[in-house]
């Protein structure tokens, strides 16, 4: 017969029923059932205070998740007691504080401390870490109570104190309580928490001096959270040296734990060590989920994104399991973003969804920027609509993705949406929103709402002023829109320039055509100690294409081979910017060869450098090597875009090549999805029209105005190009209504006056001339001056038809008469039918005689030299027939090459030909 066991001789420790407690929820409620029934429960406080501590650190004492739960059968416990105890009060308050119930745990504190009890040096500690909520103040006060109660010298207090001040800004307060005691009282728990505050606040360097004092102190020993913070630093310092030999003390101290093994992986590939952080990976004997998100990170970071796939989809294989977490997700997505690959990003977000971290706020965001970058905009405006909780990060990834996909229309009104929302937009919101308006496919509305922007920004613009990359992009912006007054205005505002303030300036005078400027920026760069990067050298190599200075882009090219090709040669990308700036230089200049050449030595070509190459072979009438180098770009897997297509376009259009044409219009849209933008359709009316089908010309002129109506210059633009047409074809009727459209549109046009009267005149309607000429008179409009000029020995000589001002005039009209009349003896015949005014036969070939590009090459020959020299003319205009007629007989004539570029194209006039073909 079982025997009664009375309470008092009931001998057993309780504290051995506590280990038990983490094991599960129902042997936790059994154990105290059991304890009830032999009444155990509140007779000894000991143990009900640790029981109260273990339930707190228990995740499954209750069956409910509710934490309020948990913690309310925890007061109960609390209240039961006949007599509460300090044990029992720590015990509790150490149990809200661990849930973050800052609130009632202080109140517990309070209640304790009028019932005349102090809380333990741990309770305490665990009340000072949860109290940055309250800010500064409410540290200093509870410090002040760990004083009051003989806590003040208590490591545990002493370290709580550190980090909460850190966290709520008082790292000078931090660094006083660790500095109050001695050097030599110090232990490793203060050590780690004031480093741990440094590193809170980005002061890596500091950490390391605080690594060195604790080592030359030598009182205490590094551990392994010292080691880790440590290295951690130096990773973020990007201090390699230093973190190098503190990796030497760890292999030596014999410590293989693998937080420290993460922390050289994310320490390596930080530094970017990609291969170090990989043999150090390799060796860690368990990996846990922070090991895979290092490595992986490590990949992203060097922007091996298909190393840090190939990861993950082994982290999946291997045994024991490892699931991947949020960070892993997050570096992914970042990996696979910079590559586009759509079939990655899918299989990632498939993950991602059946592990259910699709809610999490920064996933959502990272896969709006994953979709974005891979033009499936809708896809990421899916997501975006579906997120629970939006933050500034969302509305900017969303404006971003349309931004980035040109879909400008739609970044304003999520832009809009963001502002009503209540949600403040930061700088970057402001930079990606004054990106949009940069677009200037419709410059007047853009231009519009980016000043309406920068309003906004004057209004509220806060005391420490507009920051570095808003500012940037105003520039940028005011420089797109040709409105270089208000981008200087933005310049000189700047304060801390970087090498963007200096680029965008530059190339805001470079489209402006003030390269003086844009050469001086140059020289104050280095006036102020910048380094030249690649984008200010392909910046100066456009500004020499749009000068038209083959001598000068020359001399650039001279800079760009002493600073990038020598043994410092930069990353990649920059040697293929800089490539493709020098194929556009010397295509511009008029120097094919050169640009080919340059084409030919880019080992790793993209889309600009095809582009850029197709573009030459454009421009001086090479089409069907731009047809072949089309081809071989679609052979190498290059994917054009639509700036390949306008060049492919503009080939046919000097060529003639209507069919080609047609088929590469249509599959711009066809088969890339690319659609035509106003450029491409001119290109198309300036080819049909030129071969007389007016028909599909003005249906081109009247579908794009249907496309582009809303936008004044692009209607504008389309009839031009018909009026262009005409005026080339001497196609009357049509020309006069395209004519009258463009006045209706801009009377002030005295471009189109010019055309019509001349119209006119070559189809016999004098009277009609004379009116238009009157009209453009009265309104006080003049014709553009015609010019040419050539470079010789670093110097530019301009001429105007009939100059008389050229210090070697006399030499010059000399040498042109002597050409005149060797021509003639050739076949040579003044066009005279050209000559647009009711004037005799005589003065009509002394109008044609002097036309300045005639005075230009006559110039060039006299001062070239004997050899194989070209002579490189340029012409403000369009060249006429019978200049160009001229030009061929000169050149066989002289044995010289003969280059000339108009307003059009190139024409490289050799032996009696030139290469146009005389279509132009």
């Amino acid at each position: 017969m079982e025997t009664a066991c009375p309470v008092a001789t009931f001998k057993l420790p309780p504290c051995l029923f506590l280990p038990s407690i983490k094991s599960g929820t129902t042997s936790s409620r059994f154990l105290h059932s059991h304890l009830r029934s032999k009444q155990l429960e509140f007779q000894n406080h000991g143990f009900s205070s640790q029981f109260i501590f273990r339930c707190s650190s228990s995740r499954k004492f209750l069956i409910s998740p509710c934490e309020h739960e948990k913690l309310k059968y925890e007061q109960q416990l609390l209240d039961n007691l006949p007599k509460r105890d300090v044990n029992s009060w720590s015990a509790l308050i150490v149990a809200y504080c661990r849930r973050g119930n800052f609130a009632q745990a202080f109140h517990l504190f309070q209640i304790m401390v009028g019932a005349g009890l102090q809380p333990s040096g741990f309770a305490l500690a665990s009340l000072i870490k949860v109290s940055s909520s309250l800010g500064e103040i409410g540290c200093k006060q509870l410090h002040g109570r760990s004083v009051r109660t003989g806590f003040g010298l208590d490591s545990g207090v002493r370290a709580a104190l550190i980090i909460t001040y850190s966290r709520c800004g008082g790292l000078d307060d931090a660094q006083r309580v660790f500095e109050e005691t001695s050097v030599l009282a110090l232990d490793i728990l203060l050590w780690n928490s004031i480093m741990a505050a440094y590193i809170f606040h980005g002061c890596w360097v500091q950490v390391l001096r605080l690594f060195c004092k604790m080592v030359s102190v030598g009182v205490v020993a590094p551990t392994e959270l010292t080691y880790v913070s440590v290295v951690n630093a130096c990773g973020s310092a990007g201090e390699e040296k230093y973190g190098a030999m503190v990796h030497g003390r760890i292999v030596k101290d014999g410590l293989e734990a693998t937080n420290i093994w993460n922390s050289l992986v994310t320490f390596y590939g930080k530094c970017g060590h990609l291969q170090h952080a990989s043999q150090l990976f390799e060796r860690i004997p368990r990996k846990d989920v922070v090991s895979w998100n290092a490595m992986i990170a490590a990949n992203e970071q060097r922007v091996e994104g298909e190393n840090a796939v190939g990861l993950f989809r082994r982290m999946l294989k291997v045994e024991p399991r490892v699931q991947p977490n949020r960070v892993t997700f997050l570096s992914l997505l970042g990996a696979v973003s910079g590559l586009s690959y759509l079939n990655w990003g899918r299989e990632i977000h498939a993950h991602i969804i059946r592990l259910g971290l699709e809610i999490d706020t920064s996933i959502a965001n990272s896969l709006i920027t994953l979709y974005s970058r891979c033009r499936e905009v809708g896809t990421a405006r899916e997501i975006f609509e579906g997120m629970l909780s939006k933050d500034v990060i969302s509305w900017n990834s969303m404006l971003a993705g349309y931004e980035q996909n040109e879909q400008q229309g739609r970044c304003f009104d999520i832009f809009k949406r963001m502002m009503l929302s209540g949600i403040e937009p930061d700088s970057h919101t402001l930079t990606i929103i004054l990106n949009a308006t940069s677009h200037d496919s419709s410059g007047f509305v853009y231009c519009r709402r980016g000043k309406e922007i920068h309003g906004y920004i004057l209004r509220r613009i806060t005391p420490g002023g507009v920051s570095l990359s808003v500012s940037n992009a105003m520039l940028k912006m005011y420089v797109k829109f040709n409105l270089i007054a208000d981008a200087e205005k933005i310049f000189k505002g700047v304060k801390n320039r970087d090498s963007y303030s200096w680029n965008a300036m530059m190339d805001g005078y470079s489209r402006n055509g003030k390269f003086e400027d844009a050469v001086m920026i140059y020289l104050d760069i280095l006036k102020q100690g910048f380094p030249l990067d690649h984008l200010s050298l392909s910046i100066l190599l456009t500004s020499c294409g749009r000068l038209v200075s083959l001598q000068l882009g020359k001399q650039f090219h001279t800079v760009v081979a002493k600073l990038f090709f020598g043994q410092d040669c930069p990353h990649q990308e920059s040697l293929l910017s800089i490539n493709n700036a020098l194929i556009s230089m010397y295509s511009k200049c008029g120097s094919i060869k050169d640009a080919a050449q340059v084409f030919l030595k880019t080992e790793r070509k993209d889309v600009f450098s095809w582009t850029a190459m197709i573009t030459g072979c454009a421009h001086h009438g090479m089409a069907i090597e731009a047809f072949q180098l089309f081809e071989r770009m679609k052979t190498e897997g290059i994917k054009p875009n639509k700036v390949t297509f306008l060049a492919l376009l503009m080939a046919c259009a000097h060529g003639g090549h209507v069919q080609e044409g047609s088929y590469y219009f249509d599959s711009m849209f066809n088969d890339y999805g690319l659609s035509p933008r106003i450029e491409h359709y001119a290109c198309m009316i300036d080819l049909f029209g030129r071969l007389g089908q007016f028909d599909r010309a003005k249906s081109l002129v009247e579908s794009g105005i249907t496309l582009f109506k809303p936008y004044h210059d692009d209607i504008l633009n389309l009839w031009k190009v018909l009026l262009g047409a005409c005026h080339a074809s001497k196609q009357l009727d049509l020309g006069v209504e395209a004519a009258t459209k463009i006045l209706e549109l801009e009377p002030e046009d005295e471009a189109t006056y010019i055309l019509l009267a001349n119209l006119y005149a070559s189809s016999g309607f004098w009277e009609d001339a004379i009116k238009v000429r009157k009209a453009m008179r009265d309104r006080g409009l003049r014709k553009e001056v015609g010019c040419s000029w050539i470079d010789t020995e670093n110097r530019r000589h301009v001429f105007v038809a009939g100059d008389v001002i050229h210090p070697q005039r006399k030499e010059i009209y000399e040498k042109l008469a002597q050409l005149n009349f060797s021509c003639r003896r050739m076949g040579y015949a003044p066009m005279t039918e050209l000559v647009l005014h009711d004037v005799d036969e005589t003065e009509k070939e002394a109008i044609l005689g002097c036309h300045s590009e005639k005075l230009a090459v006559s110039f060039g020959l006299l001062n070239c030299g004997v050899g194989n020299g070209v002579i490189r003319v340029m012409k403000n205009l369009r060249v006429c027939e019978d200049c160009h007629s001229w030009m061929k007989f000169a050149s066989l004539l002289e044995k010289k090459e003969i280059l000339l570029r108009d307003s059009q194209r190139f024409h490289l006039f050799r032996d009696g030909s030139c290469s146009c073909g005389d279509y132009w």
